[in-house]
């Protein structure tokens, strides 16, 4: 899996913008996707007072991106850490933090967020990702012609394979 760069809210400030407590009342479509999150293992923690902006987090994705097998395990955590702990992965200390604990270099995680070595590659992706019409995540896309927005399940993903004429893998199996 490759991932790509995307903004969770391109209009936060990079030091992060205030956010309103929840109405009290969640959206059935809220509530239908926690439960579904849920049932994977994901949590979705509520009380979040800042919305973070993701250009740090994602930098920091495209360094992890370049030094070996961390990528995977630094997404779940900045994930873990954005939706479920509620910290600011806007923070260079904090996602200098979460690259450790992924098994990153630390002091070149950081030397390179302080240098925006991976911005413009970051800035790129983001745009890239707009002109192919991505408006939210997760978007997956399959051979840069058929997109699956959202959490499917699992048999949709199958039925895409199918359809570009490939093996389907059978479910929790990995490449």
């Amino acid at each position: 899996m490759q991932y790509a760069p995307y903004l969770l809210d391109a209009g936060v400030p990079p030091e992060g913008r205030p956010q309103p407590p929840p109405s009290g009342q969640k959206s059935e479509a809220r509530a239908y996707m926690e439960g579904r999150a849920e049932a994977l293992g994901l949590r979705f923690s509520e009380g979040r007072t800042m919305r973070s902006s993701s250009m740090v987090s994602l930098q920091a994705a495209e360094f992890a991106a370049d030094h070996g097998d961390c990528a995977e395990a630094f997404h779940r955590r900045v994930f873990d850490a954005y939706f479920d702990e509620l910290e600011d992965i806007g923070d260079v200390d904090t996602v200098v933090r979460l690259g450790e604990e992924s098994g990153l270099p630390g002091d070149e995680l950081r030397q390179a967020l302080h240098d925006e070595v991976y911005r413009e590659r970051v800035e790129e992706g983001v745009e890239g990702a707009r002109m192919a019409g991505v408006r939210s995540v997760p978007t997956f896309i399959f051979d840069e012609q058929y997109a699956v927005v959202g959490a499917q399940e699992y048999e949709t993903f199958q039925a895409v394979m199918k359809e570009l004429g490939r093996e389907p893998r059978a479910e929790g199996e990995r490449a």
